[in-house]
């Protein structure tokens, strides 16, 4: 594998912008989730630590307290870890075809209806790709009408300024006949 085309984290943030938009406000309410499970949890037990007198349910609800702690954070950086890891593969799986899409769209713009949109295979946005591609197909083999039809448009009047005989000129007249019919195709 070429040096280029090794993966690496960076290679994971496409669009980065809009992806590190959707990891940090998913990552923010996940982040509220953990603290909302966090406060359920452990809130109860600091009551019961600081709000009784008896120093046995004190020291028992401290030691609870330590174990939860002990415990649930970790977890939790755990469970926000591969979330963070879940939420940039995930919007890597759609920013790239956006980038893909984006591509495409520049070169059409340009007048290029070459370019194909080719997605991995567990891209997203892959039904939009196909529909992207037959629409790129079917202009171009309406361009390709065109230019055929514009040919023999081109060789009847060259033929129609050699010899101007009626056969001719109903000929290129039925020709240029097609390339309307043709352009009216497209609505604009």
């Amino acid at each position: 594998m070429s040096q280029d085309h090794q993966r690496r984290l960076k290679n994971f943030f496409i669009n980065r912008s809009l992806q590190l938009r959707l990891v940090f406000i998913s990552l923010g309410y996940m982040a509220i989730m953990l603290g909302i499970t966090l406060s359920f949890t452990l809130l109860p037990i600091l009551r019961s630590m600081f709000e009784t007198s008896d120093p046995h349910t004190q020291y028992q609800s401290a030691q609870t307290f330590l174990l939860l702690a002990q415990r649930l954070v970790p977890a939790m950086l755990v469970l926000f870890f591969l979330f963070f890891s879940h939420l940039v593969i995930m919007t890597h799986r759609v920013c790239g075809p956006l980038v893909n899409f984006t591509h495409t769209f520049e070169c059409m713009a340009a007048g290029d209806f070459s370019r194909r949109i080719s997605l991995r295979q567990k891209d997203y946005l892959q039904d939009e790709a196909e529909m992207i591609n037959e629409v790129l197909d079917n202009l171009q083999d309406h361009i390709t009408s065109l230019q055929e039809e514009n040919q023999r448009l081109m060789k009847s009047l060259e033929k129609a300024e050699a010899d101007p005989t009626p056969a001719i000129l109903a000929v290129a007249r039925e020709q240029s006949q097609r390339i309307n019919d043709l352009v009216t195709a497209f609505q604009l």
